[in-house]
Order: structure tokens, then sequence, then C-alpha cells
């Protein structure tokens, strides 16, 4: 199966980001070929938490085909034991009564918030809609805009971002390579990414029972 790389970076992000509560579960997990604008919307009219959650199940099934087409049969079966445990880890996150009041507390925030830049945020959209500006400098000036929103769970995820970008990096030039020592180097240190995810999830949740 031919895998189309632009779409690998979110997919690995998807994998490894360890999610604070509330925004940084859904907001870190894809980019959307829409504006951030549009899917806010669409996430408004859907009733999701996360303006990024569009579009989440199909950057995950990228990871997998990387997976199936270039993996050991050891790693593959390790990535997909982690990858279904990080999936259980995060539906028992959810359950817990200390997430559940905290995602309240903070969709009453963002909700605030988002009203507040609302004028920017359809501004933005609007230029996209005119032709005046790229989606690309969409996404940028709606980055920023968002990263005001989401305060300070924002910041704590930048680490971890930028820990993951380089992995990613390393597994889309292997991918376009088809190099399949070097896909399976990427997906090893994905793999171990994940593993440490999962201790912290499983930490969260004894945290917040």
């Amino acid at each position: 199966m031919k895998v189309k790389s632009s779409l690998i970076a979110p997919a690995v992000a998807a994998a490894l980001l360890i999610p604070a509560f509330g925004t940084a579960i859904s907001n870190h997990t894809t980019s959307s070929t829409k504006t951030n604008a549009s899917v806010q919307k669409q996430d408004q009219k859907e009733g999701k938490e996360g303006r990024y959650e569009h579009g989440k199940g199909e950057k995950q099934k990228e990871l997998t085909n990387i997976i199936n087409q270039y993996a050991t049969a050891s790693l593959k079966d390790q990535l997909t034991k982690d990858l279904a445990n990080r999936d259980s880890l995060m539906k028992q996150l959810n359950q817990t009564p200390g997430f559940q009041k905290q995602k309240t507390q903070e969709k009453a925030k963002r909700r605030v918030a988002y009203q507040a830049h609302k004028k920017e945020i359809d501004a933005i959209e609007q230029q996209v809609k005119d032709g005046k500006l790229t989606k690309q400098k969409a996404h940028q000036k709606l980055d920023v805009i968002f990263g005001k929103i989401e305060g300070k769970d924002q910041e704590n995820d930048k680490g971890k971002k930028q820990g993951t970008r380089a992995i990613y990096h390393e597994l889309d030039k292997a991918v376009q390579k088809k190099d399949q020592a070097a896909v399976n180097s990427a997906l090893q240190k994905i793999d171990q990414a994940l593993k440490t995810s999962n201790q912290q999830l499983q930490q969260k949740i004894n945290a917040n029972k």
C-alpha cells in the first residue's frame, strides 16, 4: 500500500503525545485540510471537544499502514500492542472523576475564550475563502490564537511536541526513501515513546480516580 508521507508527521504525533487534561487530549492529534476555524465550528456542531478531532482516525490509519508495510513481525506486534494499550488507557482516563471535572471546567473556559477571539478567527477564515491568505498561513495565525486560549496546557505540550518532531521527520524521510531499516529504527523510537506515554497515562489514571 502506498503511504502518503505528508500524513506521517501528524499520525506519529497522535501516537506519541501524552495528554494533559481537557484540550491537550484532542487538540494535538492531527492537522486538517480545513482551517482551524472551520474545524472549530464543525466540532461545535458535532459536539466534539477538540478543534483537531476531525480526521483523527484517518491519520491513525496512516501510521498503521506504515507499520504494516515496513515493520518487522516482532516490532509490528509490539507497536500494535502498545497502541491498543494507549487507546485503552485514554478511555480509562476519560472516565475518571478528576478528568471529567476538569474537562467540564476547561470546556467552559474555552467557550468564553473562543468568543473573545471570535472576530479574529472569523476574519482569518474569511481571508482564506477570499484567497487572500493561504491555509498554511491561516494555521499559523490560528495556532497563535488557540495557543492563547489553551494557555498553560499549550505550554506544557510544547516540550512533548518538540521531542517527537525529530522522530517523525526521521520516519517521514525514511518512508520517502523506502528505506526499511531506517523506518524500523524510527518505529523502534516511537515504540519506546509509546511505552513512556502509557506509563504516564496510567499515573494520571491512578491520580484521578
